[in-house]
């Protein structure tokens, strides 16, 4: 059989098409547009012969790693257009990275002076900023039950952090 097949000398690229790596998808182009070809990874076939002649196994995987890549950026710019459009952030969309940082830090300040024991947002920080707390090798070490326990009990953010101080040495 002839190794005269349509995507002969005209790849743009070829990658594993499935995560058996037992198919081998060919981008071609007729000098009109680019199309699609499959052939079954086969060393007897004779178009997957053809593919080799081209594209080495290396090519095909670098191909693959390639697309894999620009497939997984894809979903984590899409998520972060997404978590930013819906302020999963805690700041909005439209300002740059800075706006953003100082709309964080407005929100944190915010929410240490101007505590709301009935948002659920604020009691949300409040939990985190005490696991925080404990997740600290000076508080996960140390045997000051009494000061732990103050820290679980703090009703408000300030309570939280100068229940915290008694495990620095700030002197």
């Amino acid at each position: 059989m002839s190794g005269d097949y349509p995507f002969s000398g005209n790849i743009i690229e070829a990658y594993y098409s499935n995560p058996e790596l037992d198919t081998v998808a060919i981008i071609w182009s007729d000098n009109d547009k680019a199309r699609e070809y499959y052939v079954n990874v086969d060393e007897r076939d004779h178009q997957f012969q053809a593919l080799l002649k081209e594209f080495s196994y290396e090519s095909i995987d670098e191909c693959t790693r390639n697309r894999n890549e620009a497939g997984r950026q894809a979903f984590r710019d899409a998520f972060q257009r997404y978590a930013s459009e819906r302020n999963m952030f805690g700041y909005g969309s439209d300002s740059d990275g800075y706006e953003q940082e100082e709309d964080l830090n407005l929100g944190i300040l915010n929410i240490l002076f101007e505590f709301d024991p009935e948002d659920n947002n604020h009691k949300e920080w409040l939990f985190k900023l005490k696991l925080k707390m404990f997740d600290q090798d000076e508080v996960k070490n140390s045997k000051k039950k009494t000061a732990k326990t103050e820290i679980r009990k703090a009703t408000h953010p300030l309570l939280a952090i100068a229940s915290y101080t008694k495990f620095l040495n700030l002197t």
